[in-house]
């Protein structure tokens, strides 16, 4: 699969490599082949087994997204009297989104940076490859696919952390982003299926809890900013107060905000955003060191880590959305943190999404 190619892959293209892929896959003594096919159907893909021949209908797509999935199923479904037969989609680049919601609607997929998922029934197949999480194709003018940086964060925690609707022009003002940055991540927010926009633009639903783990999956808790790692040999409570009492702006983050809401485990790792890095670092009086660190001090390059935080007795602690977020992106069971509270968020909403 020629994923570096400078020139995306034409659908004449995409046949012939999944064609390729298949061939290679295939156990001896069955064959397969791909022939394209005039009207609906743009291919069928024949496989024969000594004991069964099965035909599985072919959807090519130079460009599939998330939020194009309803309409295909439905027209899918369409073929066959309302029944979805056998199908595989064959795509040049399938995002992480698309592909959950292909697997969700019980549709093969394969694309030609080798992300392949082929399930069938009879004669069963179960095959499944990683390929590439971006587009190696998507020119410099393409629509923005990717929710690092400065405006995009603070899209999603507006989205996330205030309830819509959202005009484009308040959404920008409460993010404070330019409306060129908020109007280029909500198009990828919608093409992800991650928000639902009115015919005129606006805003009306978002996807919240899967929207964090979109920017999850994007995001890097140290990328282009000063941190520090620490050692605190007692207690990491204590970490929260000696924070409060050196005067920098801060918020705690991570394991110890969590299990005020979302109690998974003893906290391992105190993350604290400090204003100013240096002051902190000295009013904790802490030792740092390379390994066995067991807090991570960090001077945010943006102070949306500020953004509507919450107090449980004196200490402060970010967002939810913040303390998620970092626990997804985070090390060792961290992940497993950030999924107990996103749970408790579900089940929780009114006590922590804001109205506008």
């Amino acid at each position: 699969m020629e994923r570096n190619a400078k020139n995306p892959p034409t659908e004449r293209d995409l046949l012939n490599f999944a064609r390729e892929f298949l061939l290679s896959r295939m156990p001896g003594g069955w064959t397969t082949q791909i022939k394209p096919q005039p009207g609906r159907i743009d291919a069928v893909w024949t496989l024969a087994t000594p004991g069964c021949t099965t035909r599985v209908n072919c959807e090519v797509k130079s460009i599939l997204n998330a939020r194009d999935m309803p309409a295909l199923v439905q027209r899918l479904a369409g073929t066959a009297s309302g029944r979805l037969d056998p199908t595989l989609v064959i795509s040049r680049y399938l995002s992480p989104r698309t592909r959950e919601a292909l697997v969700a609607a019980r549709i093969s997929y394969f694309d030609a940076t080798g992300n392949v998922r082929i399930c069938l029934d009879d004669p069963v197949v179960f095959i499944e490859t990683a390929g590439a999480d971006s587009d190696p194709w998507r020119s410099p003018d393409r629509p923005t696919n990717s929710l690092r940086g400065r405006p995009a964060a603070r899209v999603v925690r507006a989205l996330v952390d205030l309830r819509p609707p959202w005009k484009v022009r308040d959404l920008a003002a409460a993010a404070g982003t330019s409306l060129g940055s908020t109007a280029r991540t909500l198009d990828l927010l919608s093409r992800e299926a991650l928000l639902e926009r009115s015919p005129l633009g606006v805003v009306v639903d978002v996807a919240w809890e899967p929207l964090l783990e979109r920017w999850a999956a994007d995001y890097d808790l140290t990328r282009k900013q000063r941190s520090v790692r620490l050692i605190e040999p007692r207690a990491l409570a204590k970490v929260e107060a000696a924070a409060r009492q050196t005067g920098v702006r801060y918020a705690v983050s991570g394991s110890l905000a969590a299990r005020w809401r979302a109690a998974y485990a003893d906290p391992k790792l105190a993350v604290l955003y400090a204003e100013d890095l240096d002051r902190m670092r000295d009013g904790l009086g802490l030792r740092e060191a390379d390994a066995g660190t067991n807090v991570l001090l960090i001077e945010p390059a943006d102070d949306l880590v500020f953004a509507r935080t919450w107090q449980e007795g004196d200490i402060t602690y970010a967002a939810l959305s913040q303390v998620v977020v970092d626990l997804l992106a985070g090390p060792g069971r961290n992940p497993e943190e950030g999924k107990a509270l996103l749970r408790w968020m579900r089940d929780n909403e009114s006590q922590w999404r804001l109205p506008r």
